[in-house]
């Protein structure tokens, strides 16, 4: 699936039903996409100079957008006509990645984009709620699902941690061995992301939550994870 105007690349990173959401790149200009049935449309923030969207729910596409100051970004929330731009207060970059209902998610940046520390949110379409990884230096919210949240955080030795946190507890989710672990979304009790390897290699895995243990899947880690591309752009933003 690639985007008829697309010349540097088609990202899709959001599904339902028959709607896919994601964007496409012309040189180093992305854009927002809709691919429905057979069907492509560009939809680009009317003042923004890069539009990204991230998840869909319903008529809901939550997304990023950016303007002429490099890494920076706001997030946006397109319900097929208007726009409302989400600015986590104070913050010096606002990502939104995922929408459940009236429940957003995603990273805000305090400080500058070289030494500035990330940190997780919530909103409900009235108030923010910060989240951050006990102990953490970094914390990524990446995905909502009801009042379970995945993504990742970085600790003080630089090593990155995937996490669950269901609104009261967190839990860490590391690929066994490994030093990276990035969760990028949940649904249900069902987990997916990414570990890399000690030979710099990338896999996907699937984790599997249930009321006693989080377990990971290893017939799932054969499987190429589509998209790895995006990995820095969430990480940037």
């Amino acid at each position: 699936l690639d985007h008829p105007s697309a010349t540097a690349g088609t990202y899709l990173s959001g599904v339902e039903g028959n709607k896919i959401v994601g964007s496409y790149y012309v040189g180093g200009t992305s854009h927002g996409l809709i691919y429905e049935g057979s069907s492509w449309s560009t939809v680009d923030h009317p003042t923004a100079t890069q539009t990204y969207f991230e998840q869909i729910d319903g008529s809901n596409i939550v997304g990023n957008i950016s303007t002429a100051v490099a890494n920076n970004w706001q997030g946006v929330l397109y319900d097929g006509s208007s726009w409302t731009t989400l600015d986590y207060p104070s913050a010096a970059s606002t990502s939104a990645y995922d929408i459940d209902g009236d429940n957003i998610v995603g990273t805000y940046r305090v400080g500058s984009y070289s030494s500035g520390t990330f940190h997780g949110f919530r909103y409900d379409g009235s108030s923010w709620t910060a989240l951050n990884y006990p102990g953490a230096t970094s914390t990524w919210i990446l995905s909502i699902d009801g009042d379970n949240m995945v993504g990742s955080y970085e600790d003080s030795s630089g090593d990155t941690h995937g996490l669950l946190y269901d609104g009261s507890n967190w839990t860490t989710l590391d690929y066994p061995g490994m030093t990276y672990t990035d969760v990028y979304h949940i649904d249900g009790n069902n987990m997916v992301g990414l570990y890399e390897d000690s030979s710099g290699d990338w896999h996907g895995f699937k984790v599997t939550k249930n009321s006693t243990n989080i377990s990971p899947e290893p017939a799932a880690l054969l499987l190429a994870l589509l998209g790895l591309a995006l990995l820095p752009r969430r990480r940037r933003r």
